[in-house]
Formats: C-alpha cells, sequence, structure tokens
C-alpha cells in the first residue's frame, strides 16, 4: 500500500507535527500500461479500453493509482475517511526537479486534458 500525507501548519521534521490539517491518502499504484482508463466505447467515437498512449514507455514516469480511501483530521481528530469503491483508478504522471521535488500530473483517465496539476515536497526526515 502507499500512503500520500498532506499536513497544514504543522511543524517538526516532515511538518506534521501539531499541523492543524491532515489528509491521508491509502492507495496501491502500478506502473501504468498506457491504456486509458475514460472507458468510452471504441464504438461510440471513444478512445475505448484498448486505446493507448502513443508514449514508448508509459509507466517509466506515470503511475496507475488505485485508491483505498483517504483520511481527513482536524488537530489530530479524524473527521472523514471516504473508502473508494474497487476500480476507482487514476493516473499520476511524475516529473522531477531534483531529489526533494516532483510536479505531479493526476488524471482521471490519463489523457493530458483532463490532467490537475500538483507540486510536491518529499518530507525532510
Amino acid at each position: 500500500t502507499y500512503r500520500n500525507e498532506l499536513y497544514v501548519g504543522g511543524d517538526g521534521a516532515d511538518e506534521d507535527e501539531n499541523a492543524w490539517l491532515s489528509a491521508i491518502l491509502d492507495a496501491t499504484w502500478c506502473e501504468w500500461d498506457g491504456v486509458y482508463l475514460d472507458g468510452d466505447s471504441a464504438e461510440d467515437g471513444g478512445g475505448g479500453n484498448d486505446a493507448v498512449a502513443e508514449e514508448k514507455d508509459p509507466g517509466a514516469t506515470t503511475w496507475k493509482v488505485d485508491f483505498e480511501s483517504i483520511t481527513l483530521s482536524v488537530f489530530g481528530v479524524s473527521i472523514f475517511t471516504q473508502r473508494f469503491e474497487a476500480g476507482t483508478s487514476r493516473t499520476w504522471r511524475m516529473s522531477y526537479l531534483d531529489d526533494d521535488t516532483r510536479i505531479v500530473r493526476a488524471g482521471k483517465t490519463g489523457r493530458g486534458e483532463d490532467d490537475w496539476i500538483f507540486y510536491m515536497r518529499r518530507g525532510v526526515g
């Protein structure tokens, strides 16, 4: 299981101590095989499950992430946990700026037009 942790307003080496807000995402991941996740039928003019990205090795830079749950906490008290239905997946394409900083383009289908951009910094610890 992969865990992605976000802390706001914290301190300490990983900025997680005394954070007033946190979001913890639990998921599994694998290298993306390039097959688009949109599920549009090829007969309807969509990409269909057989449509693939034109990259040579999409898994080299992109993960297929299967979400399990996300938990939001305020001042260390869990206020909400969402468990995702099986098959809730997204693609995460990573570009590394240095050893600690990356840009993630997270998309619902793997197609560039539905990407959301995230700037992420690895915790120092």
